[in-house]
């Protein structure tokens, strides 16, 4: 039997042996390929300090030998005779691979851009609520290429997308609202992210809660009371109030009343205020302005307002700071005999029995008379 004689669809022994061939050839070139990128390229790109040739590496490895694959498939399709109806198909199944093949190119490289180039902007942040992020964001931008890329394959293989879409319509409506809670605090996230009002360890306050940030997600945030108590918030409640930040006070205000007794001399009462001034002028703690002042004649004391600053070295510093500037300043009232005031009060009483006594007294004695 003759085997150029046989015929297969239009097709000769010879032509199909090398379309095989050329398929094949292919597949060897491509995987060769890729052996020599991950052999020789690899090390190249380590050598170099740029990170551009990473990344086009990491883009490219798996991507390179599909298209090169597709390359010689269609070639290898031109020395043969299909049928239009089977041809159809293969040159279909030709724009799928190359549109997978160049989905992958895109989620390699938009991954390696955030591998070698977000990453480390992120370690490098005093914030671990981007370490939060960085994950879901990668992850995020994955599937949207891998949707978009999808969708061009399903539309290449003769789909109509618009078709499937609208099929699909109040399906995604459904998921769209009952995930749109979920969106909006991951969105509020991002937005805290970039505007980053507080950090972990600090100290902040809103709407009646006070605490410090324990943990920063990417739907809620974790707050830890003064009681110990956890307060689990929602990224999106905390975009959209009045946050306080304690922490990042430079220095903290203290502002109190001294009362002097109603007795104290003036010459006294001006010793006090250079007591006062000098203690807080040379405190290690201190910083001015410093405000001392005669305010007003209270109910029962001479009341001096005293205001000052205590630098911001924690809430444990300033309430040290504190007592140790008050028992200076009493313990120097005392060494110069200067009375501090509190609360008297004094009462008049008025005895009418005493009163009646006395005028039955007068009236027995006039009797008598």
């Amino acid at each position: 039997m003759d085997l150029s004689s046989i015929n297969i669809y239009g097709n000769s022994i010879y032509q199909i042996t090398l379309f095989l061939f050329i398929v094949f050839l292919g597949l060897f070139i491509g995987t060769l390929f890729n052996r020599i990128l991950k052999l020789k390229l690899k090390k190249l790109t380590k050598l170099t300090k740029n990170k551009f040739d990473d990344i086009v590496y990491d883009a490219i490895e798996v991507p390179a030998s599909v298209l090169i694959f597709v390359l010689f498939f269609y070639f290898a399709l031109k020395v043969i005779t299909i049928p239009p109806f089977i041809a159809k198909y293969f040159f279909s199944s030709i724009d799928i691979l190359v549109i997978i093949g160049a989905t992958w190119f895109l989620i390699n490289f938009t991954d390696s851009v955030i591998v070698h180039y977000v990453m480390p902007l992120v370690d490098k942040s005093e914030t671990k609520f981007d370490d939060h992020i960085i994950v879901p964001l990668r992850k995020l931008l994955k599937l949207v290429i891998a949707i978009i890329g999808g969708l061009m394959a399903i539309n290449a293989a003769g789909y109509n997308v618009s078709t499937l879409l609208a099929g699909l319509g109040i399906g995604g409506l459904a998921v769209a609202l009952a995930a749109q809670d979920t969106v909006k605090n991951f969105i509020s996230g991002v937005l805290l992210i970039i505007d980053k009002p507080f950090r972990l360890g600090q100290w902040i306050e809103f709407d009646n809660i006070e605490g410090v940030v324990e943990d920063i997600g990417i739907r809620s945030t974790k707050i830890r009371t003064f009681d110990d108590s956890l307060v689990i918030v929602p990224n999106a409640t905390l975009i959209n109030t009045n946050i306080e930040n304690h922490s990042e006070m430079k220095r903290r205000r203290v502002k109190t009343i001294i009362g002097l007794t109603y007795d104290t001399p003036v010459e006294k009462c001006k010793l006090a205020k250079e007591i006062i001034k000098k203690i807080l002028e040379e405190h290690r703690t201190t910083l001015p302005p410093y405000r001392i002042n005669f305010m007003e004649f209270g109910s029962s004391s001479l009341n001096f307002r005293l205001e000052y600053f205590i630098r911001n070295m924690g809430f444990d510093y300033f309430l040290d700071a504190v007592d140790d500037i008050n028992m200076r300043i009493k313990e120097e009232f005392e060494k110069e005999g200067i009375e501090m005031a509190f609360p008297t009060q004094t009462i008049y009483l008025k005895n009418d029995d005493n009163e009646d006594n006395e005028n039955k007294d007068n009236k027995d004695s006039d009797n008598k008379k």
